[in-house]
């Protein structure tokens, strides 16, 4: 991966290239565990997410770097489509003022493992979409946004009834499936520069 952000990221200082490396590795995880189908399984567990995960590069091991180099430069086309990097608290607060979601105690509500199985399928279904860049943190905002506007709407019984009967995985399908048509950037990113020298 350094290889990869090194060539298309000339120029940039090299603090920027390991935040870029970062997520391009996160993602690329996020993307290789989706194909593999690691987050359809039934239950999720991290060990059996390993084992897939190797198994599916293991399978792949022959065209391996053909696959990272068109996914990274899919990636680079999303990077530049959807974050935005802003530069100081001011602007951050500017820019994020309207698209902050509440934070409400959700994990109180559905607990930590549904979260994190909500978020790794919402994680998939941004792949399969065609996002490829920032998905972690997409489908965190995702997440969190409808959990925090149903729970301030509806309530923790109607919210747990909605994970129950699946009604909430089609809504949050549904805000993913509306990306498609927004542009714009979807991550707002604040970078530091006192904290790099």
């Amino acid at each position: 991966m350094d290889r990869l952000v090194s060539e298309h990221y000339e120029g940039v200082p090299r603090a920027e290239l390991e935040i870029l490396k970062n997520f391009a590795v996160n993602d690329l995880v996020h993307y290789f565990a989706t194909r593999a189908g690691v987050y359809s399984r039934e239950r999720f567990s991290e060990e059996g997410a390993r084992r897939l995960l190797c198994a599916f590069i293991e399978r792949a091991r022959h065209k391996l770097w053909d696959i990272v180099s068109e996914w990274f430069v899919l990636w680079k086309i999303k990077w530049n489509q959807r974050v935005k990097l802003v530069f100081s608290d001011k602007e951050l607060k500017q820019r994020a003022r309207a698209e902050r979601p509440e934070r409400v105690n959700i994990s109180r509500v559905l607990g930590r493992e549904r979260l994190r199985e909500l978020k790794l399928f919402i994680i998939a279904n941004l792949i399969r979409s065609g996002e490829v860049a920032g998905v972690e943190q997409i489908a965190e905002f995702l997440v969190h946004d409808e959990l925090g506007n149903l729970l301030n709407s509806h309530g923790a019984r109607e919210v747990i009834r909605m994970y129950t009967s699946g009604e909430l995985a089609y809504r949050l399908l549904e805000r993913v499936d509306a990306l498609r048509r927004v542009s714009g950037p979807l991550l707002l990113l604040k970078f530091d520069f006192r904290r790099v020298r």
